[in-house]
C-alpha cells in the first residue's frame, strides 16, 4: 500500500475507532448498530465498517485498546520494576486513579463491564489487554521485590489482588457510580492510606 493511501487508510481507520466510542457511549454496546456508528464517526456507508475491523466486537477491542488512558499505563510499568516499593506503588496507583479520572475511562468501563457480563468473547478480549495483563505485570513487580527481600514472600497473585482491590472499588464507587459517600475522599488519601496498610502487611518477616 503506497503511502498516502496507509495515511487515508489510518486516518479513517481512527475516525470509526472514535465513532465507536461515542456511538457505544451513548448507546451502549449491545444496543449500537453499524449505521449509529458510521453517522458518529462521519462515514457514508455502515459496511464500511468491515473494511477495517472484523466485527464490532472486534472494534470494541480497538476502542479499549487505542482509546483506554490505563492501556498506556501498562505498556510502561516495567519502567518502574527496580523502584523499591514504597516509592513504586504510590506512584502507579496515582497513575492509575488519574486515568481513571480522564476521558473516556468510565465511559469504555460502563460499556465493558455491561456487555462482559453476557458475552464471553467480549470478556475474555477485555481481560487479556486489561485486567488479566494488568495483574500479571504487578505480581511480577511483586515477586521480584520478594525475591530482593522488601516484602514478605506470598503468592504474588494474591499480593497482587490485596494491593489492587481497594483502589478498584474506589475507582468503581467514585468514577463509576458517584457514589456519595466517597465523593469527598481524595485520590491521594485513598492511594496513602491502601499504600500504608499494604505495605505494613508486607513486611518481611
Amino acid at each position: 500500500m503506497p503511502p498516502r493511501d496507509e495515511q487515508d487508510y489510518e486516518q479513517r481507520r481512527q475516525q470509526i475507532i472514535d465513532g465507536a466510542l461515542s456511538a457505544f457511549s451513548a448507546k451502549g454496546f449491545e444496543k449500537t448498530s453499524n449505521k449509529d456508528i458510521a453517522e458518529a464517526a462521519k462515514i457514508g456507508s455502515p459496511g464500511l465498517i468491515y473494511h477495517y475491523f472484523k466485527d464490532k466486537v472486534d472494534l470494541l477491542h480497538r476502542v479499549v485498546l487505542e482509546r483506554m488512558p490505563l492501556i498506556q499505563i501498562m505498556d510502561h510499568a516495567e519502567e518502574m520494576f527496580d523502584l523499591p516499593p514504597e516509592v513504586a506503588l504510590p506512584e502507579l496507583a496515582a497513575r492509575l486513579l488519574k486515568a481513571a479520572e480522564q476521558w473516556p475511562t468510565a465511559a469504555i468501563a460502563k460499556v465493558i463491564i455491561a456487555e462482559s457480563m453476557h458475552n464471553r468473547r467480549v470478556a475474555q478480549l477485555v481481560n487479556e489487554i486489561g485486567p488479566g495483563r494488568g495483574l500479571r505485570i504487578l505480581a511480577t513487580y511483586l515477586e521480584r521485590q520478594m525475591d530482593a527481600g522488601r516484602l514478605r514472600r506470598m503468592d504474588p497473585h494474591v499480593a497482587a489482588r490485596m494491593l489492587v482491590g481497594p483502589i478498584v472499588s474506589y475507582a468503581l464507587t467514585r468514577y463509576i457510580f458517584e457514589q456519595a459517600e466517597i465523593m469527598h475522599v481524595p485520590p491521594a488519601t485513598m492511594i496513602q492510606v491502601t499504600i500504608e496498610g499494604f505495605l505494613q502487611a508486607m513486611q518481611p518477616e
